[in-house]
């Protein structure tokens, strides 16, 4: 039986082209309004044109909902994340996973030339391992790892 072809897998080939930014400024609540119209789960934060941070849903549900800040007042600044941790378009997905295993985060920030240009998430970690079983092809640890951490490393990780 002919062996498949192994090809790297790279973060473009995942990553969403719906970049959706924020002025730094910009308040809990209008930030809420546009993730909903937008219907993403994350923005990056720009001042002055810069890219400085991130802001999920979960910044928004931890620190503006479980601390009872008002939204209307409380600005980006206060709630994003940063830095803001990023990977190159065409790194393997794998670094990806890496990266967000390695800082604790579900969003990166993709870069080509470091200029931003989207976001790969667990989400679509998530597309890319379903791909995989469905191929019968072999997931990597890094994307399985970062999807369902583990305390001690499992060979049940490698299919």
């Amino acid at each position: 039986m002919a062996q498949k072809e192994s090809k790297t897998t790279h973060v473009s080939d995942y990553m969403s082209n719906k970049l959706v930014t924020i002025d730094s400024d910009t308040t809990a609540l209008e930030i809420a309004n546009k993730m909903l119209e937008k219907q993403v789960s994350a923005v990056i934060v720009v001042d002055s044109g810069k890219p400085v941070g991130i802001l999920t849903e979960r910044d928004l549900t931890r620190q503006v909902i479980a601390k009872d800040s008002p939204p209307s007042k409380t600005p980006a600044t206060v709630i994003m994340s940063t830095p803001l941790i990023s990977v190159d378009k065409d790194a393997p997905i794998e670094r990806a996973a890496e990266a967000m295993a390695k800082n604790g985060v579900r969003h990166l920030a993709v870069e080509d030339d470091s200029k931003i240009i989207g976001m790969i998430t667990t989400t679509d970690l998530s597309r890319y391992v379903k791909e995989k079983l469905l191929d019968k092809e072999r997931v990597s640890r890094p994307i399985l790892e970062v999807l369902y951490p583990s305390e001690e490393p499992s060979e049940a990780y490698w299919f």
